[in-house]
């Protein structure tokens, strides 16, 4: 994991690299182009905060820590899948980076994870036990797809998502179920 300071931000203006300093999403080996965009957005927020990155698998995740960060994550949450998705939005219309952008703040997408996880999997159990869908409650995409991915290699379990945004619900029903 790497930290990356709003310092570092605050530094002399930066100087001509030869091209081949570049890292591999075109920005300088020191720059971060969505740390940045986070570190504008808190301070136009009047927050201050670190920021540390890591690489994952399929995604870069961006851990936000500092005292009273309550505010950017909201109730329920919400306010954080703002930010994730304004960030997607501007990420997307500059062509900032070209992976997947995964914010966390202190945390909470790390723990909510962790409950969806628990959630699939008992919900999984139900559904095979009693033999009949199991409609989860309405959810985000990226709590939706979490729940998704964890059972996508249950073999007697399959998972769909039905209905429309906000109200965009996870189905988890047996396999041989029509």
């Amino acid at each position: 994991m790497r930290t990356v300071s709003s310092d570092a931000k605050k530094a002399a203006e930066p100087v001509e690299e030869p091209a081949s300093d570049k890292a591999e999403g075109g920005f300088e080996e020191d720059e971060d182009p969505i740390a940045d965009l986070l570190f504008d957005i808190m301070d136009l927020m009047g927050i201050e905060a670190e920021i540390e990155f890591e690489e994952r698998e399929d995604h870069v995740r961006y851990h936000i820590e500092g005292s009273e960060l309550g505010v950017l994550i909201g109730r329920h949450g919400q306010t954080l899948e703002a930010l994730q998705f304004l960030v997607g939005v501007i990420n997307a219309r500059r062509n900032l980076v070209d992976y997947r952008v995964v914010i966390d703040v202190e945390g909470y997408r790390e723990r909510r994870e962790k409950q969806l996880r628990e959630l699939a999997k008992r919900s999984a159990q139900k559904a095979g036990r009693e033999g009949r869908k199991i409609v989860l409650s309405p959810m985000p995409p990226g709590d939706r797809r979490v729940i998704h991915l964890v059972l996508a290699d249950f073999d007697n379990i399959k998972t769909y998502s039905e209905g429309e945004e906000p109200d965009r619900c996870v189905v988890i029903c047996p396999a041989d179920a029509e």
